[in-house]
């Protein structure tokens, strides 16, 4: 139930779930939580950056209508007027697109919401304790719950094109298309001060925008901006300033979920579903051979048929058990033509058609938007992304020059669905590992000739046309990117953690705090892959903290890592005993397990997670120990343990129900489990094939006795009746 209530100068509305207000007066607004605590604070009137001169809005009106209320902004020019339209619901908000009128003769630059002006300038005054801004940074330096006190100064980029954006380097959560609030007491260190902490806020995008998507942190505040420049392109955006859902969790990892369940609900998207091979394809362990070519610090010309033969013969003699094989960057002859180089792979298809003799998945890597010869494909440099003084965007990768095609023009998507159509035919892949997103140029560099589609509509659009057409060619195609958006659903399958290059030293860390976001996926019928770092060393944990949301990757190398070590037995036992726990489905809910939701340093990672499919839980990855050494309690969901394991159901029942289950420990130590069944048979298979089978009976726990083997994969747990 919506109650408003307009008492000027305040107005007021209250929902079970949050308290929203205004004052009138003061043009400030104000949201609280259930109990009434304080999430955020801010200005209300938004900025509009316009071009060649500066408009002022100096008067404000107001209307209710039902459970929306308007508030609009008029400027001294009669032609000029901003509407703010907030649209109140039982357990969410709606922050619609502004009704904006301008001359004729004025530009619009950027939308700059919260802001605290002062003449021609502004700070952010969008005002909490603590922003979470997911994939903030490609490294640990920076971690994405920010502590705003901390009165960090940058543009963080919340879609499509981060690393040709202002601010930081960014990559791996792109595009997100959210943030959160959440805040303190304003004395947040004053005796139980945490019991005065708020809820958390999820500020979630509807629809993609025609601009850029950033989100300014500057003087303890923040600012959504969406940059819009129609100054440079001459154009008129269909709408105007973002369709925000704003969503509300105890924690920010619930407020974020309910985003996702509240885009369902109202039907802004449609969940996954998957045919059986493609769930076998989804889920299968992986292996890439990245790691070795970064290992080797291979330029793309010394990529050849030889030595992706020589990576795939060391992965098998390794005995390391994954599904897919994936071959990354370098095998393409020149980007844009989806072509393998014919001198340096002269047998190419030859290669994929023995590999997936063996039984192998085939996953192939490709940046599709990438065009470094137009003239090859019928095109010409028109047909690439222009800047706004008419010439075409170039951009360098190591030895590659190349530009960005214009996928909005009739001609280019014609070529590229035809080149897609085509590679499917060809190379005939089960997976691809899609790559591009983050070299998208913002507003400011490079436009598109359709600006319908610019700004965050443009990757969606390259994703049309290009994924669109090879799954017409195979429907059960898996497509694995780095995205964290709910809006890009239809397009994206698998979410990865790649890549780890700029987190030497905390490859494990960065992959737990990247699959505390992404494990929200599954919530979308989208599971997270492991990936890996570039060292053995993080391996086995990266393994762990993937098990609860998805599948297991590897990068490594079988000649050495960074630090010259090889992998042990030990290792790919337990990546072959790891994934003898991966679950079959791809819808499922991801929750911590003893995480912790405050600091700069332990904020955003969980030690534990636990996994529920239909309301029953189905995995446990359970820690005996925070990442900081401190113990954690050894008992969790009828699961009792001084030693860290995986333990998972084999059917559909929760662990405590199922007849089958399987565990994975990291050390020696016991393990109690509560089943209703009296007698089990247990299995324990070791790397060479070798099983030793014992018989036990037991009343309500079944305790183990767990002593580490190197060559020990897993325990299978087959339960009987009396």
């Amino acid at each position: 139930m919506v109650k408003i209530n307009a008492n000027l100068p305040e107005i007021r509305v209250s929902t079970p779930t949050y308290t929203w207000k205004w004052n009138a007066v003061t043009d400030t607004i104000w949201l609280h939580d259930k109990n009434q605590r304080l999430i955020v604070r801010a200005q209300h009137k938004p900025l509009i950056v316009t071009s060649p001169i500066q408009l002022e809005f100096t008067t404000v009106t107001h209307e209710i209508q039902a459970d929306q209320i308007r508030i609009t902004y008029h400027g001294q020019n009669p032609a000029s007027s901003v509407t703010v339209i907030w649209s109140f619901h039982p357990d969410f908000i709606s922050l619609e697109p502004f009704l904006l009128t301008l001359p004729a003769d004025v530009d619009l630059v950027q939308i700059v919401y919260f802001p605290k002006t002062d003449g021609d300038s502004y700070k952010p005054s969008m005002h909490s304790h603590y922003a979470v801004i997911p994939g903030l940074s490609m490294s640990t330096n920076i971690s994405p719950i920010v502590d705003l006190h901390s009165r960090l100064n940058t543009t963080a980029v919340l879609g499509s094109g981060a690393m040709r954006g202002p601010g930081l380097t960014q990559q791996w959560g792109l595009p997100a298309h959210y943030f959160c609030t959440f805040n303190t007491s304003d004395r947040w260190n004053a005796i139980g001060a945490k019991a005065e902490q708020s809820e958390a806020a999820c500020w979630g995008l509807a629809t993609l925008p025609q601009g850029d998507f950033r989100l300014e942190i500057r003087e303890i505040g923040i600012s959504p901006i969406l940059n819009l420049r129609t100054d440079l392109w001459n154009h008129k955006p269909d709408t105007f300033g973002f369709h925000f859902l704003i969503t509300f969790g105890e924690n920010y990892h619930e407020a974020i979920r309910k985003y996702y369940q509240v885009l369902q609900r109202e039907k802004f998207i449609s969940p996954k579903t998957h045919s059986p091979k493609k769930l076998e394809v989804l889920l299968a362990p992986q292996y890439n051979t990245w790691g070795v070519e970064s290992a080797l610090a291979l330029p793309p010309e010394q990529l050849t048929e030889d030595l992706v033969r020589d990576i795939f013969g060391k992965y098998q003699r390794s005995g390391m058990r994954a599904k897919t094989f994936v071959i990354d960057d370098k095998w393409e002859g020149v980007y844009g033509e989806l072509n393998h180089d014919p001198e340096r792979f002269p047998n190419f298809e030859n290669l994929l058609n023995d590999i997936r003799a063996q039984g192998y998945n085939i996953g192939l890597w490709a940046a599709f938007l990438r065009c470094q010869n137009p003239a090859a494909l019928g095109l010409d440099e028109s047909h690439l992304l222009q800047t706004h003084e008419g010439k075409p965007l170039w951009l360098n990768h190591q030895t590659s020059r190349y530009g960005i095609f214009d996928m909005t023009q009739p001609k280019v998507q014609e070529v590229l669905r035809q080149r897609a159509k085509d590679f499917i035919r060809r190379y005939k892949p089960d997976l691809i590992k899609f790559d591009f997103g983050y070299e998208l140029p913002s507003l400011d560099v490079a436009a598109p000739q359709d600006m319908t589609y610019a700004g965050e509509r443009l990757l969606q659009k390259g994703l049309e046309i290009i994924v669109g057409a090879m799954k017409e060619e195979n429907p059960d195609l898996v497509i694995m990117y780095y995205g964290l958006s709910p809006l890009l659903i239809d397009y994206y399958d698998l979410h990865s953690p790649d890549d780890l290059v700029y987190c030497i030293g905390d490859y494990d860390l960065e992959t737990n705090r990247r699959v505390f976001f992404s494990s929200l996926c599954g919530e979308l019928g989208m599971p997270t892959y492991s990936s890996s770092g570039y060292d053995w060393d993080s391996a086995i944990d990266i393994w762990f903290d993937a098990i609860a949301s998805g599948s297991l990757g590897s990068l490594h190398c079988f000649d050495g890592d960074e630090n010259g070590e090889k992998p042990s037995t030990r290792h790919i036992a337990k990546f072959n005993g790891i994934n003898s726990l991966v679950r079959k489905e791809a819808r499922f809910t991801t929750k911590p397990v003893h995480a912790k939701w405050q600091g700069g340093l332990r904020a955003g990672f969980s030690p534990s997670w636990e996994r529920i499919e239909n309301d029953k839980t189905v995995l446990l990855a359970l820690r005996t120990h925070q990442f900081d050494g401190k113990p954690i309690p050894t008992h969790y969901k009828n699961i009792q343990s001084d030693v860290m394991l995986v333990i998972a159901a084999l059917d559909d029942e929760s662990i405590g129900e199922s007849s089958r289950i399987g565990i994975v420990s990291f050390g020696d130590g016991y393990c109690s489990i509560k089943n209703k069944y009296r007698q089990a048979k247990l299995i324990e298979h070791h790397l060479d094939g070798k099983q030793n089978e014992t018989h036990l009976r037991f009343r309500d726990h079944l305790t183990l006795n767990l002593t580490q083997h190197e060559t020990l994969e897993w325990i299978e747990i087959i339960f009987k009746k009396e």
